[in-house]
């Protein structure tokens, strides 16, 4: 069939318009023939391979820049699946790696499609999309999601442990391997003469490495990374215009592991101190790369905090001791002076024994043995309590005792009131006066009939005053007595003067009262 002009004109049109589209498009357009020769390639494409159209027209686009893996192993074109989308006339999609012009390989993401014409495959279409950007940025986000769980883990992991000489190990163990050093090392940074550094840990060779040298000082090499708390990456150590100025050896010396590569990073304390420093070496030069330097001060990180706690262990376990070496102390001098008031109060009594043998009634001796027997439980009470505060229910029990046997769950004796604690001096005073006032009532009150009863109540009547109460049910009938007694006056004068208060002492035809009013004692 004859095309009319206008036909041919709006044919040539199209053309133009289809060749305009492919040479914008951002992908790589091939047109391929039978023999996959390519006879049409857009602008896009030709950037891609580094080929122009002219150069790829005699031979098979394959051979040009799909004829070799990575791997540098060869190609075969038969298993190249953009060549089987001809024969197969089925579309072809996936990603692989294709070679430029000047040699380097990169990644593609491609579509081969078969063309038809009359029913019979003619050629192959394929589109390329360099996808090697994409890949690089995945795998950059993939390597820094990896280094974070990395670091998190150990952060984790140094936080589980107290142990210094562990974490130290461990850090200088991964942080070698991590940074792709040969070996690292950590150094103390021990201030003293000549400023000295100490080797704590070693990753990669035996410690013998450095047993044979000098430790090493504050250099132009070491000195920015221990004075100054610098990191220091050096391609070439050996180059380095800080390398080899001091003497005697002017560098490393003889026998020293090979070091070309040089990494220092400093370890800093949450309060600025730089406590010492990881330093890695390799024997082959700019092995150390940014990456490398951020991992290493990410574990620097890690490490001063696992070391400032650590020290602070050391340094609470070493308080403990010391404070309880003190209270072993304290208690063994405690124990001596409880043995030895103890003795006093028994010379006391055998000076007493003697002094009224035959000059006073075994009355008046045995009040004067039970007084000194009370001062001797309340002092014994407050000795288990290491001379610090007695509590007052204690002291009341202790000075009962005696008389009522125990008194948890007696029915004749009714304590009553709120924890106060008391300082040894008020604690022996009230023991006193507890004693007193249960000795006369044993004598003449409550205590002497089965069913007496004796309550001793306390309570905060507030602006720090403390009242107790003695109060003596069930027993005679009380008659005041004709003339105040030796009794009378240690409560009213003596145990008054000793707590700082008021005692009053009352007659009630139903019991005696005494009642104590005192400064409330402070909270210890």
């Amino acid at each position: 069939m004859t095309r009319r002009p206008e036909d041919q004109s709006a044919s040539a049109s199209d053309i133009r318009l289809l060749k305009a589209a492919c040479e914008n498009a951002s992908s790589a357009l091939f047109v391929l023939d039978e023999k996959q020769h390519c006879i049409y390639m857009n602008s896009a494409a030709s950037d891609l391979t580094g080929y122009a159209l002219e150069e790829l027209q005699t031979r098979a686009l394959h051979d040009a820049i799909h004829h070799s893996r990575p791997d540098g192993s060869a190609y075969p074109i038969k298993e190249c699946p953009i060549v089987q989308a001809f024969p197969k006339s089925r579309r072809q999609q996936g990603q692989d790696t294709f070679i430029h012009k000047d040699g380097h390989f990169y990644e593609v993401e491609y579509t081969a499609s078969p063309v038809e014409e009359g029913g019979v495959v003619v050629g192959t279409v394929l589109e390329v999309r360099d996808i090697s950007a994409d890949i690089q940025a995945r795998r950059a986000l993939e390597e820094e999601t990896w280094t974070l769980e990395l670091l998190n883990r150990i952060g984790t992991m140094l936080t589980s442990t107290l142990d210094l000489e562990e974490i130290v190990q461990t850090v200088t163990d991964i942080a070698t391997e991590l940074s792709g050093a040969q070996f690292g090392a950590f150094f103390y940074n021990t201030i003293r003469e000549g400023k000295t550094l100490q080797l704590y840990a070693l990753s990669g060779a035996p410690r013998s490495a450095f047993s044979s040298f000098p430790p090493p000082r504050h250099t132009a090499v070491f000195g920015p990374t221990f004075a100054g708390g610098s990191v220091l990456r050096v391609g070439n150590i050996k180059a380095d215009p800080r390398y080899g100025n001091h003497a005697p050896f002017h560098g490393m010396p003889p026998g020293h592991l090979p070091v070309t590569s040089y990494l220092a990073v400093p370890v800093v304390s949450r309060g600025g101190e730089i406590l010492g420093a990881l330093i890695f070496g390799h024997k082959d030069a700019d092995v150390f790369s940014a990456r490398s330097e951020r991992i290493v001060t990410a574990i620097a990180a890690q490490a001063s905090i696992a070391i400032d706690n650590a020290h602070l262990f050391e340094a609470a376990q070493r308080e403990i001791a010391d404070r309880q070496r003190s209270e072993d102390h304290q208690k063994l001098l405690a124990q001596e002076l409880n043995h030895r008031v103890k003795n006093m109060l028994a010379t006391v009594q055998a000076i007493a024994r003697q002094t009224f043998r035959g000059r006073a009634e075994d009355t008046a001796m045995r009040l004067f043995t039970g007084r000194l027997l009370a001062l001797s439980h309340s002092h014994s009470l407050i000795m288990r309590e290491n001379w610090r505060s007695v509590d007052l229910r204690a002291i009341a029990s202790a000075s009962l005792a005696p008389f009522v046997g125990n008194v948890a769950g007696n029915h004749r004796v009714l304590l009553e009131g709120q924890q106060v604690s008391l300082t040894p001096k008020l604690a022996l005073a009230l023991g006193m006066g507890f004693h007193e006032l249960a000795t006369n009532a044993t004598k003449y009150g409550a205590l002497t009939s089965e069913n007496g009863l004796v309550e001793i109540r306390w309570q905060d009547l507030g602006k720090g005053t403390l009242c107790i109460t003695w109060i003596e049910k069930h027993g005679p009938v009380v008659v005041p007595p004709p003339s105040r007694g030796f009794g009378t006056r240690l409560l009213e004068e003596g145990l008054s003067n000793e707590i700082g208060g008021t005692v009053r002492l009352l007659h009630h035809p139903d019991g005696l009262i005494c009642e104590i009013k005192m400064p409330m004692p402070e909270a210890s």
